[in-house]
């Protein structure tokens, strides 16, 4: 339980015992204050006016007089319909920024828990090069992946790799014309064929016969059909991971489609056709769903036989819904529609399993290149993008430091270019869409991935100037507004990570990193950190005066480090860099 949280529930447990009220209940009312009012916490009267029959004004006052303080609660007082809470700011002080030097890089992260949690996503097909839509999914599921493994639960990462769809039976029959490997990276130049492909397909009508007599021979087990179909998928999931590891993504799995042919398939087929909802013509099979509001069959079979790609989807999810306590699965928007027939579908097979099965949709972005087509080759690829933001993140640092190594440089270059395009994926919730371009996401200033990062050079550059050991200070001597601002928003951090594990939301820790980062900047304009001589401290206080002043010195670098720690951690989680210079 993070400091924030503990703090709610002091003040809860005092206002349940004065107002014979349940604690969960009060914790449930108790809000924030708005900035312009100086409490820490208030409880609304308004919600005991209706039992007690009296002015909320009224229950405030009354309140004040039975409530005493508690723990770090200094000072309880009445204002207008509300009960206002009043912290001991030096005690708490010390004891969140003590707590942060002592955790250091697992500061805001949850206990060790039995909970397993297996999140897909990215999946791509394996026809081409990853493409900005991907990007967002790949970016959502491993900033949950980082969430879930901070907050303590055992998580594991998959692919679900569709290599025996169409497209791979397009990229085969275009090998099978010319089969010319070329010098591209594996993914392009499978994309290459798939292109190539749909143009002779438009081209020659005899070629429509050709594929599917290829796409029956990879069903029916073709062993030299079924060989090409592993060369192609292969070497495009070979270009793919080249993508997902300069953008410093990892995913422990990647489970094929093709290996649920055979008995796995044949097993669930059986399995189909003993439910009441399941019916039959001839060879073909499908779900009636309309118990649960779908009016459209959920086909699994064609006419002849062939398996179609949601029973083969059904068999992968009966798998992995069997290897975790939760399933988390990070798709597009675009396929709500499909998702709602497949858990209903889930729902009559595995009922119990499903209840821990959720789906995170999200937007596309809107980009000024227009739609993505891949089948004509149109698309903006994450390769290109993660190209031009590096080229156009070593302009800025040409111009903002060019004093600076080659090697920084580049250092600076590829993680303000990759850090700024990662957050703007993330920074808005997963179901809302914006216009995104490169030039925004490079600044050094607003709601940007560069700003926050600077902010962290800005807290290294203090610690490596000042040469100061953590030890030996007394956050009592941190008594300013904005240092105790920035105290606040610190101390907040761990209740930011639960509720964003708990929401399965990365936006919020992204808002919270830009916030954190706004106080911290804040405070070093109005602070002197490395002299701290103001008004309190001037030169004729004398021994006493100097004395304090190296106090007040201890205190703020502890607080500077402590946020320093705060930024790093938050942005970890997202997958973005931090430097110590900038």
């Amino acid at each position: 339980m993070g400091f924030a949280e503990k703090l709610k529930k002091d003040a809860a447990e005092i206002v349940s015992k004065a107002a014979g009220l349940d604690e969960k209940e009060v914790l449930g009312f108790l809000e924030t204050p708005p900035e312009e009012i100086e409490a820490d916490l208030a409880f609304p009267c308004f919600v005991l006016a209706k039992n007690l029959k009296k002015d909320p004004k009224t229950i405030a006052k009354e309140l004040e007089v039975r409530i005493l303080p508690k723990g770090m609660v200094a000072e309880i007082k009445a204002e207008g319909p509300y009960l206002n809470f009043y912290f001991d700011w030096k005690k708490l002080s010390d004891r969140v920024l003590k707590n942060v030097l002592k955790e250091r890089e697992r500061y805001g992260s949850g206990k060790k828990r039995k909970e397993s949690v297996l999140i897909e996503h990215t999946s791509a097909n394996p026809d081409g090069p990853l493409h900005i839509g991907h990007f967002r999914n790949t970016v959502i599921g491993d900033s949950l992946a980082r969430i879930f493994l901070f907050s303590g639960y055992k998580v594991k990462t998959e692919f679900f790799c569709n290599d025996t769809g169409k497209q791979i039976g397009i990229a085969v029959m275009e090998y099978m014309r010319n089969p010319e490997k070329g010098k591209k990276k594996p993914d392009w130049w499978v994309l290459d064929l798939y292109v190539k492909g749909n143009q002779e397909l438009e081209k020659q009508t005899d070629k429509q016969k050709e594929l599917e007599k290829i796409m029956m021979g990879f069903e029916k087990g073709n062993k030299s059909i079924r060989k090409l179909y592993r060369l192609i998928s292969n070497s495009c999931l070979k270009g793919q991971k080249e993508t997902l590891k300069r953008i410093g993504v990892h995913i422990d799995e990647y489970v094929h489609e093709s290996s649920f042919f055979g008995k796995k398939m044949d097993s669930l087929i059986e399995k189909i056709k003993t439910l009441s909802d399941s019916r039959t013509e001839g060879k073909r099979i499908w779900l009636d769903l309309r118990g649960f509001g779908i009016e459209r069959e959920f086909t699994l079979t064609r006419s002849d036989g062939t398996t179609l790609y949601p029973l083969r989807d059904l068999a992968y999810h009966l798998e992995k819904l069997k290897k975790a306590d939760t399933n988390l699965n990070v798709i597009g928007t675009d396929q709500k529609f499909y998702f709602r027939q497949l858990i209903s579908a889930l729902k009559l097979l595995v009922p119990e399993k499903v209840k821990n099965y959720h789906v995170i949709f999200y937007e596309f972005l809107l980009l000024p290149e227009g739609s993505m087509s891949t089948r004509r080759g149109k698309f903006v690829s994450l390769d290109e993008l993660l190209d031009k933001a590096t080229e156009e993140a070593r302009k800025i640092v040409e111009k903002k430091m060019p004093d600076y190594s080659e090697a920084l440089k580049k250092r600076i270059s590829k993680a303000v270019g990759i850090g700024g395009l990662k957050y703007a994926m993330v920074k808005v919730s997963p179901e809302k869409t914006y216009s995104f371009g490169i030039g925004d996401v490079l600044k050094f200033e607003g709601n940007t991935a560069p700003y926050i990062q600077y902010t962290y050079a800005r807290a290294s550059s203090i610690m490596r100037k000042s040469g100061a050991k953590e030890a030996g200070f007394n956050g009592k001597f941190l008594e300013y507004p904005h240092e105790i601002r920035l105290v606040k928003k610190i101390m907040e951090f761990p209740e930011v990570v639960e509720s964003a594990c708990k929401d399965f939301r990365p936006h919020y820790i992204a808002n919270y990193a830009y916030q954190l980062a706004t106080v911290f900047n804040e405070f070093y304009q109005n602070i002197p950190v490395l002299n701290p001589v103001n008004k309190d401290l001037r030169n004729g206080l004398g021994e006493k005066g100097k004395k304090k002043s190296e106090q007040v010195k201890k205190a703020r670098l502890a607080l500077v480090e402590a946020a320093r720690i705060t930024i790093k951690n938050a942005l970890t989680l997202l997958g973005i860099d931090v430097l110590e210079k900038m």
